[in-house]
């Protein structure tokens, strides 16, 4: 369990890097692109659509990295009127389910990517659209892993006894 918390922390790093990066290149290419309309009347033609892509793979990094931190959304309406030790199993359904669904997403994201490089669809000259889409179930992917360690670790803390003086 430990290999896999570890491999998920480096990951997040990782994702922390390329989504500061991604979402510096965003901020400055779009205001760039409103000095020089508003200044020169013209703009990058690249400009719009690479801000388009950069907004979905900011998104899909920033719910891969919430996933990590369990800091997603959650609907939390049920467990409220739950007593504690159903909390537990339900907290271990959702975060399995949660791993399901994201799978599943997975894997229509990836047809869509497939579909998308056999169309030969360009984002702009000469870049296919299918490398943007590609954040996509690569994000799911990871994100099904982190649900699935959630719950291996609702798991273990279900069945390990607490210890002496633990809050």
């Amino acid at each position: 369990m430990k290999p896999l918390k570890t491999l998920s922390a480096w990951l997040e790093k990782f994702e922390g890097i390329v989504l500061s990066l991604a979402l510096l290149f965003m901020i400055g290419l779009g205001f760039l692109q409103v000095i020089l309309r508003n200044f020169w009347d013209t703009g990058i033609e690249w400009g719009d659509p690479v801000v388009r892509a950069m907004v979905i793979w900011v998104g899909f990094l920033g719910a891969s990295i919430a996933t990590h931190q369990k800091s997603h959304i959650q609907l939390d309406l049920v467990s409220k009127f739950l007593p504690e030790k159903a909390k537990k199993f339900a907290g271990i359904i959702a975060h399995f389910g949660s791993a399901a669904v994201c799978l599943l997403l997975a894997d229509a994201a990836y047809k869509f990517m497939v579909m998308e490089r056999e169309a030969r669809t360009l984002l702009i000259d000469g870049v296919p659209n299918w490398i943007v889409i590609v954040i996509i179930p690569v994000s799911f992917l990871v994100m099904t892993a982190r649900f699935f360690i959630h719950g291996l670790d609702d798991v273990v803390r279900l069945f390990k006894p607490e210890k002496e003086g633990a809050a």
